[in-house]
């Protein structure tokens, strides 16, 4: 109720945005056949009704974590106005529960406090749910596999009886499965000169059907809620004073949330048993709860889709959810020979991932900033002008920051031997330490004394200066620059 009264001036909007691996992404369907289009697809005419537009986005991104990289980047990534953060990231995160608590504390500290909504039923996640709840972080749960139970069988008794988004769905208790005629019927795009072979051939990936059921049901919640919240409003007499109420309801819960320890929300959690987890400091508050900043080049990224990762022009949204029109940077067999004027990273991607049809069958995409050995010493100062505005970020000109690269190859061996020397405003980084495990690209960057914090300069923009230089390698592929 508290957010549709928020957002019930006409022309508002309400934002659901999800976040999530393989299969939040879709991978093996078309853009518009993914669970999040559906949401959007069943609730925007209700919503629309009472003068809220409603938009859900899809910024899933395939074999990504929730974080660390994407978690401590939520802002930027995701964008500052959310109403709902979806979590599907089940089968990227494993049994690694500090990722959920990590994702849970940045979205309590986000500038509009989403509504947590995850999918799945995990009795771990469901616990941590309880403990942000207890300090005024809205969590859902949405058991899917309980959704998907009360499908019925196709059989020769009922094929005739089912609709077709259900016909052929379940064979002998097999969700997609069960017999060929479920998973011959798994798909639809036929026709299409896309090759999807690459994903329909992975039997984890989930078809049409699948998405369009539990993004349809999930669509009927929000309309449901909806709906309930509207008849409250209309036994409220709808005043100043019941905004005024619910508003400072909201502040009270922003209050409880940002105010409470670690500790005390998650207590019998030992966050430092995982003695790599944030660098081995993961009792160090700020990266739970300080705000941050990231300058990445992976897609999908409100940052780069609004042009403030590439000081240029703002992407425009397609009527199917993805964006069109952002800066994609150079194709790494279309590099320029020499090294740019200013100085600056080159941003870079990968063409063979690039679809090569007219069907849209995917938006996310893992590209870079890149560092080349022959270009010497490179540079980049951040945050940029248009990222301090658009995030309102006051450039700290006082306080230490924790400063991490996400980028293969930027090893501690690398560091110590000078096979890639690193600068932060002048001052050597002489050591890295990973963010989560030897699998995670994330690494913070230590000075000397073996400090993990920079300072800003004294009377400076709050901007940090990042140079690199290759020694050994011949490239270095940076997805993002995180400070908090």
């Amino acid at each position: 109720m508290r957010k549709i009264v928020a957002k019930g001036e006409p022309g508002s909007g309400f934002v659901w945005v999800t976040g999530g691996d393989d299969y939040a992404a879709g991978y093996g369907n078309f853009y518009n056949q993914t669970y999040t289009w559906m949401i959007e697809d069943t609730v925007k005419d209700a919503f629309n009704m009472v003068g809220i537009k409603f938009h859900a986005k899809n910024y899933a991104m395939g074999g990504t974590p929730s974080g660390p990289e994407i978690s401590l980047c939520m802002e930027t990534t995701f964008g500052n106005d959310i109403d709902i953060l979806s979590w599907d990231y089940a089968n990227s995160d494993g049994d690694n529960y500090d990722l959920y608590r990590l994702w849970g504390n940045r979205a309590g500290i986000h500038p509009t406090i989403p509504t947590l909504f995850r999918l799945g039923k995990d009795p771990t996640c469901s616990s941590i749910d309880d403990d942000f709840q207890r300090f005024g972080l809205s969590a859902i749960q949405f058991d899917v596999d309980y959704i998907r139970s009360l499908v019925p069988d196709t059989s020769w008794e009922t094929v005739d009886d089912l609709p077709p988004e259900v016909r052929y769905y379940k064979c002998a208790g097999q969700v997609e499965g069960g017999s060929v005629l479920c998973k011959e019927n798994k798909w639809d795009t036929e026709g299409t000169t896309c090759d999807l072979s690459e994903y329909q051939t992975k039997e984890e990936n989930r078809g049409w059907k699948d998405h369009k059921l539990i993004g349809r049901v999930i669509g009927v919640f929000l309309v449901d809620t909806l709906l309930s919240a509207l008849a409250d409003l209309e036994e409220t007499l709808l005043e100043v004073s019941t905004i005024r109420n619910i508003s400072v309801s909201q502040d009270k819960d922003r209050y409880a949330f940002q105010s409470s320890s670690l500790k005390e929300m998650h207590e019998g959690a030992n966050l430092g048993k995982n003695t790599k987890f944030l660098g081995g400091h993961a009792k160090y508050s700020p990266f739970w709860r300080s705000s941050s900043f990231c300058h990445s080049a992976l897609l999908p990224n409100h940052a780069r889709f609004t042009g403030a990762v590439t000081l240029s022009m703002r992407s425009y949204r397609h009527d199917h959810g993805y964006f069109v029109g952002y800066d994609e940077g150079y194709a790494v067999d279309a590099l320029p020979e020499t090294k740019p004027k200013d100085g600056q990273f080159l941003l870079a991607y990968l063409p063979e991932t690039r679809q090569n049809c007219s069907d849209v069958y995917r938006a996310d995409y893992k590209d870079f900033f890149l560092v080349r050995k022959q270009d010497g010493w490179v540079k980049v100062a951040l945050p940029n002008h248009l990222e301090m505005k658009q995030f309102r970020i006051m450039g700290d000109k006082r306080g230490a920051h924790v400063i991490a690269l996400c980028a293969e190859g930027v090893s501690v061996v690398a560091i110590k031997l000078k096979k890639i020397e690193v600068k932060v405003d002048g001052a050597d980084v002489v050591d890295v330490r990973t963010l989560n495990d030897e699998l995670s690209q994330c690494r913070l960057l230590v000075g000397e004394h073996d400090s993990f914090l920079w300072i800003a300069k004294p009377g400076g923009t709050g901007q940090f200066e990042l140079e690199i230089k290759l020694n050994e390698p011949e490239e270095l592929r940076i997805t993002t620059i995180l400070i908090i």
